[in-house]
């Protein structure tokens, strides 16, 4: 695929559905959900997200107007940031979609001098350990996630 087949912009409250429907659609989240008995993130969180870019960066790719990807970080603290979620369209993957949203992503980081990113998740499939080495991350430490539902 060409670059300029795609466009990466600041996600809209107008994209919520569509980034919803894609990130439901991912088995990883999809597992996490299930532990945790909830989706993997509400409509409104995403909604949230947008209205708070001085805490998120929600970024979309779009392919004539559509949503085909999406990249989720929350900023932690100064300097630090939690990049939570890419997902890509199937038809889409291996197109350089991701590459694309981390580059933009990368942009924003270096404007806002955060030098480092953290990706806190089980990754099962071996494809998506392979993206995530093949761009510069490595894995560090093994750690026992522990969560609660409190009622």
């Amino acid at each position: 695929m060409k670059k300029s087949r795609f466009v990466i912009r600041h996600a809209k409250l107008g994209d919520t559905n569509s980034i919803y429907a894609l990130g439901s659609k991912f088995d990883e989240n999809l597992k996490a959900s299930k532990r945790r008995n909830m989706h993997f993130h509400e409509k409104k969180e995403f909604k949230e997200f947008i209205k708070s870019p001085k805490y998120n960066i929600l970024l979309v790719a779009l392919l004539d107007n559509k949503v085909v990807g999406f990249l989720y970080a929350k900023i932690l603290s100064y300097g630090w940031c939690l990049l939570d979620d890419v997902a890509v369209e199937a038809n889409y993957q291996h197109d350089g979609i991701g590459s694309e949203l981390l580059k933009e992503f990368y942009k924003i980081l270096k404007r806002r001098k955060i030098d480092y990113v953290q990706i806190l998740e089980e990754i099962h499939h071996k494809q998506t350990r392979k993206f995530w080495k093949d761009k510069g991350f490595r894995e560090e430490k093994t750690f026992v996630w522990a969560d609660k539902v409190i009622k």
